[in-house]
């Protein structure tokens, strides 16, 4: 399907955290690579597009400052093809983007790039990037196969697959079922609807006394966000309002902004100043058994359940207003269409997407979007159930100033100020449209 608007770095933006930064080497280029990948250089072997004797030259750009597992994953393809290519892995950081359309520009493009699926317009449509879809579907969707449920869906554009996700990232609830049982709350398996949630947090707090749900402050964006993607009677409607052809000021809009005043004005811990809580204030708050529920993203969710302690935790989806949609996206892994030697950067892909290198991802608690991994933990394919429910496509990618205030400033500037923090909103919808 074609994809509109601009979509977010959702990594970061759902994160809102740096996670440790492996260490490497630095080259005198100012590209990074393993030990492993330098002491590769010196084989023989030779590769296809190369000269006799000599290996072929490839730049690879796949491991993002917040993502300790790729470093491992460089590591990993550096040994992997160490008789084959002569592999330079430069650095990743957020001028990604810039990087690659120069690189491609001056004909010297990155062989391999992580990037966002989700966000690939930029590329597509100035034909920047390598279309995927043959090799996908050759040898009868051999690769494509290997991707769970709708995934690809993320990098399709027109029907085409430009990128191939490796990971998705997207909110869901970590809930300490001994004390929902204790309240006779009792949460489905499947999708979650708005006003059920609501009752339950009413119920616990009633029957316990318990402040029902712990959310980071850098993360109650996500609450109107998800409201605003799901509040809508279809699709078409929900996709209209994402385009900027609906108003803030339509009434189911403004719903979508009333339940998020809601949760916060009744049942957010703890209470006054909820919307400062830090994440270690949850997070202690929820090993103490102070809240029943802890909001959380589905990649730290198996780390968060077991420093938790607790033996009954219940992974719950993020509630819906209608429509079975979570915000969210994915990292993954595109090929500029200008790269000398395509089978060569789509065998790197190929690898890198494999069972055996994703598995060290699920053996660090993260789901990912391929099958044949395994994990001990028995809640972890529960924290990729919503994947074939993500939708990246936001109001809030109209403009970056649209982005700014609704993950910046709300949900406090609606809890406070109310309807008329929509104006400022609703101008800057009027001039995106523009």
């Amino acid at each position: 399907m074609l994809k509109r608007g601009k979509a977010a770095k959702l990594l970061t933006v759902l994160l809102g955290t740096t996670l440790a930064i492996a260490a490497c080497g630095k080259s005198e280029e100012g590209a990074y690579a393993p030990a492993s990948a330098s002491a590769g250089a010196s084989a023989t072997a030779s590769a296809p597009g190369g000269k006799s004797g000599e290996k072929l030259k490839l730049t690879l750009m796949i491991a993002p400052v917040d993502d300790p597992s790729s470093k491992i994953e460089e590591q990993m393809v550096a040994e992997h093809f160490k008789d084959k290519y002569d592999i330079t892995f430069k650095a990743w950081d957020s001028n990604a983007e810039k990087t690659l359309k120069t690189t491609i520009a001056a004909s010297e493009p990155i062989d391999v790039a992580m990037y966002w699926p989700g966000a690939m317009e930029t590329f597509v449509d100035s034909d920047m990037a390598l279309d995927l879809t043959p090799y996908l579907e050759a040898d009868d969707g051999a690769w494509k196969k290997t991707f769970v449920g709708n995934a690809l869906a993320a990098g399709t554009y027109d029907g085409k697959v430009y990128a191939v996700p490796y990971a998705a990232v997207y909110p869901l609830l970590e809930v300490n079922k001994d004390i929902t049982d204790k309240a006779g709350v009792v949460f489905p398996d499947g999708p979650l609807s708005w006003d059920d949630f609501m009752k339950a947090l009413a119920t616990i707090k009633e029957k316990t006394g318990i402040m029902p749900l712990g959310l980071y402050k850098d993360w109650g964006a996500w609450v109107p966000r998800n409201n605003l993607i799901t509040v809508w009677p279809d699709e078409q409607t929900r996709s209209d309002f994402a385009a900027g052809k609906i108003p803030f000021t339509d009434p189911l809009a403004v719903k979508a902004f009333d339940a998020s005043k809601e949760l916060y004005d009744k049942f957010v811990y703890p209470g006054k100043g909820a919307l400062s809580t830090t994440l270690e204030q949850v997070n202690v708050a929820f090993k103490a058994g102070k809240i029943a529920i802890k909001a959380d993203v589905n990649i730290l969710a198996a780390q968060s359940v077991k420093e938790s302690g607790l033996p009954n935790v219940q992974i719950v989806s993020w509630p819906i207003m209608g429509l079975n949609h979570v915000l969210g996206g994915s990292n993954g892994y595109m090929i500029p269409a200008n790269v000398p030697h395509p089978e060569a950067s789509v065998e790197i892909i190929k690898y890198l997407t494999s069972a055996e290198v994703l598995q060290k991802r699920v053996d660090a608690g993260a789901p990912v979007t391929v099958s044949g991994v395994k994990s001990d933990d028995p809640n972890f394919a529960l924290y990729a159930k919503d994947i074939a429910n993500i939708q990246s496509e936001e109001v809030m990618h109209l403009s970056t100033k649209i982005t700014d205030i609704l993950n910046a400033k709300m949900p406090a500037s609606y809890i406070f100020n109310g309807k008329s923090s929509l104006e400022e909103l609703e101008k800057l919808r009027l001039e995106a449209i523009k």
